[in-house]
């Protein structure tokens, strides 16, 4: 049996990128260690990385740092956290329900073995799902573990993932039912993954009242982000009309974040063969770098190309764009805006066709 030694040195690149599909799946919700375990397992993973690796390592030290609890003591909080992940499944569902698998997050039947031993963990995620973790295009964030791994509570670390989708626009706002889905407070479910019924047969809902979800949900991840990038303020989103007399229910949240994403074109862009071209062309059409900073990553350099080829085509014939500065910013932004909005739409169904994240459930 080959054994849990260290057998390379863990890059820490700082920041994971996450597959939307992940980001807004029905997460079970898991102890803080096993999140953070899957952090620094996911931070390994390089954009030109075209597989996974057979193994991933990383030091216990790596995941406890920031705690008030030592080496010696995590051991049994890791232990419990890996024996999580171990038996964590993914679950994969056509939209018209007619097809459904499942699949285990961690891959234990290998010769090398999943746990473990002086100081360092070894984790190998099962190959079948690298299509989550490896080339992820399109619909994805990227967060620093700068703040992440600092995090005491589920809740915060979901809120850090989901607020850092929405870094462009500097909102999000979901119905009350869709929150209670991605902060796993739905209904609850029994071993085989149905919904309990109480002795009336109606659902069990977890913080079924809706000021003690917001309490127990919103209220203590809001004071934990305080003070990091997803620091956020949230107003309720109440009900249109209500029939009869009585207070309009909250059917919405919608939370604003207070630091939202640069306006300043970041020196790596500049410095990258494939953006700092196109940026150069997009200055030539008087796009203005605020807009650049906000927008060229969310519609990706294809999309961009585009414009300016549409934009060049107008400049060669008879109708030339009057007002660059004026013209080009507003289609930009528009075109930013759009793809933004149907990434966010098409990741939502993604929820629905591969419920993939750390600890999966049924819609």
């Amino acid at each position: 049996m080959l054994e849990l030694e260290l057998q390379y040195e863990p890059e820490a690149l700082a920041r994971v990128k996450q597959h939307w599909a992940a980001t807004f799946a029905h997460q079970r919700r898991i102890s803080v260690y096993g999140k953070r375990i899957m952090a620094r397992v996911m931070e390994q993973i390089k954009e030109d990385d075209l597989q996974l690796r057979d193994y991933y390592q990383l030091r216990v030290s790596s995941v406890v740092e920031g705690t008030d609890i030592d080496t010696d003591t995590a051991y049994s909080f890791l232990k419990k956290a890996i024996y999580e992940l171990a038996h964590v499944t993914w679950e994969f569902e056509s939209l018209d329900g007619s097809e459904w698998y499942i699949r285990h997050l961690l891959d234990t039947t290998k010769e090398r073995r999943v746990g473990f031993k002086d100081g360092i963990i070894t984790i190998i995620l099962n190959p079948q799902l690298a299509p989550y973790f490896v080339q992820i295009a399109g619909q994805y964030s990227t967060y620093k573990l700068d703040g992440y791994m600092g995090l005491h509570s589920w809740y915060s670390m979901r809120f850090f993932e989901i607020l850092s989708a929405f870094r462009d626009t500097g909102w999000w706002e979901v119905s009350l039912e869709e929150y209670r889905l991605l902060m796993d407070c739905g209904q609850e479910l029994d071993k085989y993954g149905s919904p309990k019924k109480d002795r009336k047969g109606n659902p069990v809902m977890k913080h079924a009242d809706t000021n003690e979800l917001i309490k127990k949900t919103v209220l203590g991840a809001q004071k934990e982000l305080e003070r990091t990038p997803c620091a956020f303020v949230y107003n309720p989103i109440l009900e249109a009309n209500r029939a009869g007399r009585g207070r309009k229910k909250i059917v919405g949240l919608r939370f604003e974040l207070l630091h939202k994403q640069s306006t300043v074109i970041p020196a790596s862009w500049l410095a990258d063969e494939i953006l700092r071209p196109v940026i150069d062309r997009l200055r030539e059409f008087k796009v203005t770098d605020r807009n650049i900073a906000l927008y060229l990553k969310v519609m990706e350099v294809v999309e961009a190309r585009k414009l300016l080829r549409e934009w060049q085509l107008k400049e060669n014939s008879q109708k030339k764009i009057d007002d660059k500065q004026k013209y080009c910013n507003a289609v930009f932004v528009r075109v930013g805006k759009q793809i933004s909005e149907e990434k966010k739409k098409d990741a939502l169904l993604a929820r629905q066709v591969v419920q993939a994240a750390l600890g999966f459930d049924k819609k």
